[in-house]
């Protein structure tokens, strides 16, 4: 009695990894085999890891001295999936020197670039990381910083002005900060800015981590208003933000080494949830659906760069 393959883009998950709500989830499915008979399989997620459990043949044990009915466990195989993702960076002025033509031969496909923060700061390196990347052929978006206690609408003001060039990416809120004030003002805030930038420059991104935004109201409907670029380090896959399915960039380290930007293991590295074929397919879609439906930038007011 032969069991099938492992499972693609899964690996037999080591006995040290497996938790015990995982185990009590393979007990229940091995005691019911009207559900589950021979070679069946589900799957879950566990802290924000798939795993599958299939029924198989087991080789006899201590317990049981013939093959017997059994559950094994397998993990989602991030590791090997994730390489056919394409990979980004996200810089700003802490990285004043990038060799883009570097950044583009270690497979750097897009970026995204700190264009303004608050009301009043312009990213001093915006404008020369903006026009370089653009040089090398890099697909890039711009993000705001976004500051709880300011008024939406000038912050999205600032930055819209800077983007008579709106890039090949949609603009990015960048919201991980409370600044005292209350959530429901946060939110509020939020809500605002993107009011204001999506009928510019598109449907946009919200950067942000899974226990900052879940902790926010009013989230569903704000995921109904922009897609999501999760920062989640070190993990094997993202955890669940509220409001949205799926992701669409995932920063997934602050600690990665990018050759052409000086620097030792401290740059943000990104995934985009698709391959390159993909990425260029979204930058597409992103850029037409901007032609039709939103007209030309009419800020003129330009404050002068930090």
């Amino acid at each position: 009695m032969n069991n099938p393959p492992i499972p693609s883009g899964y690996k037999l998950m080591k006995q040290l990894a497996v938790t015990p709500s995982m185990t009590e989830w393979a007990i229940k499915i091995l005691h019911d085999p009207q559900k589950f008979p021979m070679l069946a399989s589900a799957t879950r997620v566990f802290n924000g890891l798939s795993v599958l459990a299939r029924v198989e043949w087991h080789p006899p044990d201590f317990q049981n001295r013939a093959v017997h009915r059994g559950v094994t466990l397998y993990a989602h195989d991030h590791e090997s999936l994730q390489t056919d993702l394409a990979l980004g960076i996200d810089i700003s002025g802490y990285q004043p020197v990038v060799d883009w033509e570097r950044v583009v031969a270690s497979g750097i496909a897009f970026a995204f670039i700190k264009a303004t923060e608050g009301t009043t700061l312009i990213d001093r390196a915006f404008a020369r990381h903006w026009r370089e990347a653009k040089a090398a052929n890099v697909l890039r978006g711009a993000y705001h910083f976004f500051r709880p206690k300011v008024d939406a609408a000038a912050q999205a003001k600032l930055f819209l002005a800077q983007l008579d060039d709106p890039g090949e990416l949609p603009p990015v809120l960048d919201v991980e900060v409370i600044n005292g004030v209350a959530l429901a003002q946060l939110a509020a805030g939020v809500h605002a800015w993107v009011d204001a930038v999506a009928p510019v420059l598109g449907r946009p991104l919200i950067y942000t981590s899974p226990s900052f935004w879940n902790a926010l109201p009013a989230t569903a409907e704000l995921a109904s208003k922009a897609d999501l670029w999760v920062a989640h380090w070190e993990a094997r896959a993202p955890a669940a933000v509220k409001g949205w399915p799926e992701w669409t960039f995932w920063q997934f380290t602050n600690k990665g080494t990018i050759s052409g930007i000086p620097g030792a293991a401290e740059m943000d590295e990104d995934r985009f949830n698709g391959t390159l074929t993909e990425l260029r397919a979204y930058s597409a879609e992103v850029q037409a659906a901007r032609s039709r439906n939103v007209g030309p930038n009419t800020c003129t007011e330009t404050p002068q760069p930090a």
